[in-house]
């Protein structure tokens, strides 16, 4: 996979993954798009039943903060991935890699400590996507 292939899919992957649902996530108090929020969240809590409602002002100011870190966190692998990765690969990997098995440990043992343990499953599924993204094949560039 050339560097600029791996560039394009980081970048891909951190709006799709993390930008998208980090704005969905601020705004869906706003937009009528909290049921979005909700249905991720019942999806996490196996069985899909529709009893993980996010209510009230606290939990929509929880949701907004950790949106809002969803979103630096994608620009925080877009930026090092336009910036850095084609200067420095071995950098690069280190600045997105790092961060992305913190968020993997500590959002995966705090999903499973909290009766969520399909969304563990889903975390492995994101991390996997990145690190394909990072390490799979020979960089052609």
């Amino acid at each position: 996979m050339s560097i600029s292939t791996r560039i394009t899919l980081l970048k891909v992957l951190a709006f799709l993954l993390l930008i998208g649902p980090g704005l969905l996530m601020v705004t869906a108090p706003v937009t009528g798009l909290g049921g979005l929020t909700e249905m991720f969240l019942d999806f996490a809590y196996q069985p899909y039943e529709g009893a993980q409602p996010i209510t009230g002002k606290s939990a929509h100011l929880l949701n907004a903060i950790l949106g809002g870190i969803l979103v630096g966190f994608g620009a925080m692998i877009w930026v090092v991935s336009q910036h850095v990765l084609r200067k420095n690969i071995a950098l690069g990997r280190r600045l997105i890699l790092i961060p992305l098995i913190c968020w993997f440990i500590t959002d995966s043992l705090g999903s499973v400590l909290t009766g969520a343990w399909f969304n563990a499953v889903l975390n492995a599924g994101i991390f996997g996507s990145f690190l394909i993204a990072l390490y799979a094949g020979k960089v052609a560039e």
